[in-house]
């Protein structure tokens, strides 16, 4: 059930591997204990219309990755460094541009309320 929701805006010469890069964020998160690769839904959203601060880079992608509650917090630091490690990885060509922003947010879904 864990969720990988990749955001990116529409100028980033790398959201024309965007299959790949969904699969590498899998992949990784797959590695880690407590992590089920069938159970991981993994999908995009292109932003088209967005407006960034002065002096930022003009672009971002940000990731928000959703696991059920209950792992340790060091077992969630390790994912979200792998992850982060991937992003960087995946944008280094707009990164190296100062073309893009690259975030990452892992969070919690609370058990009572998730539902399948």
């Amino acid at each position: 059930m864990p969720h990988i929701h990749l955001e990116t805006t529409s100028d980033l010469e790398e959201n024309a591997k965007l299959p790949d890069i969904l699969e590498a964020l899998t992949v990784a998160l797959a590695g880690h204990e407590t992590i089920a690769s069938k159970a991981i839904k993994s999908y995009h959203t292109l932003r088209s219309v967005w407006v960034m601060g002065e002096g930022a880079p003009a672009g971002f992608a940000h990731c928000e990755v959703a696991i059920l509650e209950g792992r340790p917090k060091e077992l969630r630091h390790k994912m979200a460094t792998t992850l982060m490690d991937v992003m960087r990885e995946q944008f280094a060509e707009s990164l190296a541009n100062n073309a893009v922003s690259v975030t990452l947010e892992l969070r919690e879904m609370d058990k009572d309320t998730y539902q399948k």
